[in-house]
């Protein structure tokens, strides 16, 4: 059986399984232990994932269903496996249980609750606001800066400018996302409600930019001039040339710098720069300014950069921060009545799915959810 369903799965997740293969797929789904379905899952899971794209809405991420739903509440807390790319991984009491997605959204929830999609605001040095989305291209020209818009990225060229200095901001609202390519030809993601600050030409000692919420960082390298993040006004990263991701929401209360390759150093205002490896992870605890840097080794990378791929990642995470990543992508608010569940999740979810989906799932592992307008109310 085993070989069988390695064969089935594949085809499966490459769209070319039939009906009926699709029906005896999950017989054999139901009837497999644990032992035997997990690795084959997680090794179908992992191959997907393997294929990265800019895009949030996942259009490049298998998003294929069983069309047999299962009654979730009435499963054992074992793994139930069906289509990665659109189910959620729940550790709940101890137990597992993989929860699909059986159903779509109405019309006006879709569209009230979508996710977030490519747009951000750019405000030039003069104040000028310019409104940016995925579709939009233009030319821009400030100074002897050029700045072109293609779609859902902005790019700097270049200009060797030995004139004053002009900063400009570019700013994602809550549900947006944007890519910027710096004068240096440094490449940063901005995630939702985030920001970042930089010149429109780099001269002197240093490149230097500032930044608020989460940001992913491709530095050009350029060794006689180092690159500088100052974070949210709490910490300072220093490059010469690399890979890393900075995660600095007001609301999560740490800051978390995540190193891929290359490498960095973090530091808070008074205190001694900590140095990163590839692997590692620096973190910050906001509210206390006195604070020394905690380095983490063996970080979760993937977990770090999943927003990058399109992607949730709950590994070990508990109910604030999953809700509170949900606000930020879905631009709403959440309040909490009575004493908060205690909840750790793990596993991965598509971000182009609706908020009544993901809810959907969180529900069917005894968290209670009302909305009220853009509000989702957590009771007991």
């Amino acid at each position: 059986m085993d070989d069988r369903l390695q064969d089935l799965l594949k085809r499966f997740f490459e769209g070319t399984v039939t009906a009926a293969e699709q029906q005896e797929l999950m017989e054999l789904v139901m009837a497999s232990d644990d032992a035997m379905l997990e690795p084959l899952m997680r090794a179908r899971w992992e191959a997907m994932q393997a294929i990265e794209t800019d895009a949030p809405d996942g259009s490049h991420i298998l998003a294929a269903i069983l069309e047999r739903p299962t009654p979730v509440r009435s499963m054992r807390k074992r793994w139930y496996w069906a289509a990665a790319a659109a189910a959620l991984l729940v550790v709940s009491a101890g137990g597992y249980m993989l929860v699909t997605k059986t159903g779509k959204p109405t019309v006006q929830t879709a569209q009230q609750f979508g996710p977030g999609y490519r747009h951000a605001t750019l405000v030039l040095d003069d104040g000028t606001v310019v409104t940016l989305d995925s579709n939009g291209h233009r030319t821009l020209q400030q100074g002897r800066a050029v700045v072109r818009q293609q779609g859902g990225q902005l790019v700097y060229d270049e200009s060797g400018d030995d004139g004053a200095v002009t900063y400009n901001t570019l700013r994602t609202p809550p549900g947006g996302q944007f890519k910027i390519t710096l004068p240096d030809g440094t490449a940063v993601w901005l995630n939702a409600a985030s920001s970042i600050r930089y010149p429109t030409a780099f001269n002197g000692s240093e490149r230097r930019v500032e930044i608020t919420g989460e940001a992913y960082f491709e530095i050009a390298q350029r060794p006689e001039m180092p690159f500088k993040v100052g974070v949210a006004n709490k910490a300072e990263v220093a490059v010469l040339g690399t890979d890393f991701n900075v995660n600095a929401y007001q609301d999560e209360g740490i800051i978390k710098t995540t190193l891929l390759q290359g490498a960095i150093s973090m530091a808070a205002p008074s205190g001694r720069p900590a140095l990163l490896k590839p692997g590692q992870q620096a973190q910050l605890n906001t509210a206390n300014a006195s604070a020394n840097i905690k380095i983490i080794n063996d970080a979760n990378i993937d977990q770090a950069v999943a927003w990058r791929k399109g992607l949730f990642n709950f590994d070990h995470t508990d109910l604030r921060s999953v809700m509170n990543e949900l606000s930020r992508w879905y631009n709403v608010d959440v309040r909490y009545e009575g004493e908060l569940p205690f909840r750790t999740f793990r596993g991965k979810i598509t971000r182009n799915l609706s908020l009544p989906e993901v809810l959907e799932v969180l529900q069917d592992v005894d968290i209670r959810f009302r909305m009220e307008g853009k509000t989702i109310v957590v009771y007991n």
